[in-house]
């Protein structure tokens, strides 16, 4: 996962992918960090918007010196607030916050790296908190790893001591 979570960093400092937000009159993730609840208890944490707050989950399956899993990716998408998106004022305005979940999966979608797959989009949604409405984006990738620190051991003696009946004792 490591290597992941720095070419996400990474991408996001790229000349292309500034590009794609200051070509839409956007401003890039200003913070980018791994989730730790900041959407939900802003206080906690020191950060600003635009901002990227990156989740993730992995099942694993072992095979030999190798694991190998699914990696669920989960990219919490803040933004600066925006003018309403309702149809009770005059033109429609506000959609930049779409335009901005829009680039950021776009530059995430197809990202790879040695242990991982390219992401793909699998979801998206808003997200509502007491101090934030935001985008949570969903991809997943296979994910491989080689073991370290792979050890084979053994129970050479187990020995049981019986003082009473249906009582055991293991030393």
């Amino acid at each position: 996962m490591k290597p992941l979570y720095q070419a996400i960093q990474a991408l996001f400092k790229q000349p292309e992918a500034i590009r794609a937000f200051t070509g839409q009159n956007l401003r890039i993730p200003e913070f980018i960090d791994l989730y730790d609840g900041q959407p939900e208890e802003p206080d906690r944490f020191e950060f600003t918007t635009p901002a990227l707050f990156v989740d993730y989950s992995i099942d694993w399956e072992r095979a030999g010196t190798m694991r190998k899993g699914k990696l669920t990716l989960e990219v919490h998408v803040l933004t600066d607030p925006t003018d309403e998106t309702d149809n009770l004022s005059g033109p429609l305005s506000g959609m930049e916050k779409v335009d901005y979940y829009e680039t950021v999966s776009d530059l995430l979608e197809d990202l790879a790296t040695c242990e991982t797959s390219g992401l793909v989009l699998t979801g998206e949604r808003p997200v509502t908190t007491d101090y934030f409405n935001y985008h949570l984006l969903t991809f997943t990738c296979t994910i491989s790893r080689r073991r370290t620190q792979v050890t084979h051991g053994g129970i050479d003696e187990i020995s049981i001591n019986s003082p009473t009946p249906n009582k055991y004792i293991i030393d």
